[in-house]
């Protein structure tokens, strides 16, 4: 009786091979049951947009070196650069962690941490950027407000995409972390930050052009025919 017992006992806990390998996949079968065609396709159709929103947006985890005023001997981004590179020589660069962010209307610094808002710069003061010393780091040209002058920020770039806490949060597309680690080349940045910009710019302009009834803008005009040149 104890032998049957102890049979009885291991027939309820631990069933056969056969009887797990048969209830698996049915298991299996009834949870993907559930997702109707339409619904896989519209989880896609949203990952996707996901997707396009982020490689459209500009959020990067860079450290500010230095905002340099244009002014007397400094009147360029080359000549902040090389003012720069001077100052690391002599170790007197203080740099702070910051994200650099593009929002729909401004060109904005915030802390890493406290995501605290450090700076902010309305996308029409944005004049320009470029990338220098060996490609590490990147100039932006801005027309500051108070006082009204013309600057250079500097940035060292550390990181592309968001920052590493944002990027292992939930609900981010596969890989977006291992992205978010990844070394960045400021040219990289500055192809990435132009075109948002640009795409901003063309943004607000149609909004515009929307809400006060002006004309769209004309088509381009088709490139003339080549004429072969007269002998």
């Amino acid at each position: 009786l104890g032998g049957t017992g102890g049979q009885g006992a291991s027939m309820s806990v631990c069933p056969s091979r056969s009887e797990y390998d048969d209830r698996a996949p049915l298991r299996h079968s009834n949870s993907f049951a559930r997702l109707t065609g339409k619904g896989i396709y519209n989880q896609r159709k949203d990952y996707g947009q996901t997707l396009l929103k982020l490689h459209n947006d500009f959020q990067h985890h860079v450290e500010h070196l230095l905002t340099v005023p244009l002014e007397r001997e400094l009147r360029s981004a080359e000549d902040s650069l090389r003012r720069l590179r001077e100052l690391q020589e002599q170790g007197r660069i203080w740099g702070q962690d910051v994200i650099l962010e593009v929002t729909d209307q401004e060109l904005v610094l915030s802390d890493v941490e406290s995501k605290e808002e450090l700076e902010a710069f309305p996308l029409g003061s944005v004049q320009g950027c470029s990338a220098g010393l060996d490609n590490a780091v990147l100039a932006i040209s801005v027309q500051e407000r108070n006082p009204p002058r013309s600057s250079v920020l500097l940035f060292q770039c550390e990181r592309l995409g968001v920052s590493p806490e944002r990027g292992k949060t939930g609900g981010s597309p596969p890989g977006w972390a291992l992205t978010a680690a990844a070394p960045c080349q400021a040219e990289t940045l500055r192809s990435s930050l132009e075109k948002v910009l640009r795409q901003r710019k063309e943004e607000q302009s149609n909004r515009y052009r929307h809400r006060y009834g002006g004309p769209p803008d004309p088509p381009p005009s088709p490139a003339p025919p080549y004429a072969a040149p007269e002998r």
